[in-house]
């Protein structure tokens, strides 16, 4: 059906076409001002060059420079949206991670100590003159343990193993051994009152005999040397050796130091003898590796 030109259907469409044409020659234009930009620094001597170019970059900067920073605004904006979930799974990633490094180090510290101690104990048993035989603890009773421990050696192992033998290690006097089973034998510690040392004072020479104590009244183990004379002249610090008079301990091996020298009083021996008490050399917290000294050489 004709459509006159006047009507407003007619008017209409033409202002519906007219933007599309418009739109459709932008790219056309743009091309046309490049080309021209193009002629223009072609037909410019070449020292202007340097000119056009400053001038780029100075309009160019502040469009480089706002889009820099959206850039880095983006980047902070989606690292800062991590979820609460996130932050705790990596969270739970490291503590897992921390405690596995925590046991890793844990572990190869022990077999340092360990390594140390073997080592402690192969060069005293090569440089020893007695005859010794090695041996682990194995048990240790919760209601006596300042009193005895039990090690993995009997004479099913050492047919010269008995009783009242010494028992040392690098560090010192350990105690000495009580029965004697056939894979089994029990310590009895420096510290039981059934342990009995004839002892002599290193700097001093003042003799004695050492004798367990158990524990002090600040939970540590104790040993006392008694039977000092009267005009001992003993003193704290002073190291404690074997004396090699009681027949079971041969001399020279090391006791413990002193940690202080009792007064004389009527209570103690009746005023005949000075008391001093006696810090064991040996960690008797610590007991793993020891050696017995078995008679002869």
């Amino acid at each position: 059906m004709p459509v006159d030109e006047d009507s407003p259907l007619s008017t209409r469409g033409e202002q519906s076409v007219e933007p599309r044409r418009g739109i459709g020659r932008v790219p056309l234009y743009l091309g046309a001002a490049s080309l021209f930009l193009l002629l223009i620094g072609l037909a410019l001597p070449r020292g202007w060059e340097r000119e056009m170019h400053k001038v780029g970059l100075e309009m160019a900067s502040p469009f480089l420079s706002v889009w820099d920073r959206t850039r880095k605004f983006w980047e902070d904006f989606e690292l800062g949206t991590k979820t609460l979930t996130e932050i705790q799974t990596e969270l739970k990633q490291l503590r897992v991670r921390n405690a596995e490094l925590a046991m890793q180090n844990s572990y190869l510290s022990h077999l340092q100590e360990e390594n140390d101690r073997l080592r402690e104990m192969l060069s005293f048993r090569q440089n020893s003159s007695f005859r010794l035989l090695s041996c682990r603890v194995i048990s240790r009773d919760p209601s006596n343990w300042w009193s005895n421990i039990y090690v993995d050696i009997g004479w099913g192992d050492e047919s010269r193993l008995s009783s009242d033998l010494p028992v040392v290690t690098p560090r010192g006097v350990v105690g000495k051994t009580g029965i004697v089973a056939r894979n089994l034998t029990q310590i009895i510690l420096i510290t039981n009152e059934n342990c009995k040392i004839s002892a002599i004072s290193e700097v001093s020479k003042d003799q004695g005999l050492v004798v367990g104590a158990g524990t002090s009244a600040d939970n540590k183990p104790y040993a006392r040397m008694i039977y000092l004379p009267r005009n001992a002249q003993v003193a704290a610090g002073e190291r404690v050796l074997t004396s090699g008079l009681g027949g079971v301990f041969p001399a020279g091996l090391y006791v413990g130091s002193i940690t202080q020298v009792l007064p004389l009083e009527a209570s103690r021996a009746f005023g005949l003898y000075r008391e001093a008490t006696v810090e064991p050399g040996v960690d008797l917290t610590q007991l793993s590796e020891m050696f017995v000294v078995l008679p002869g050489k």
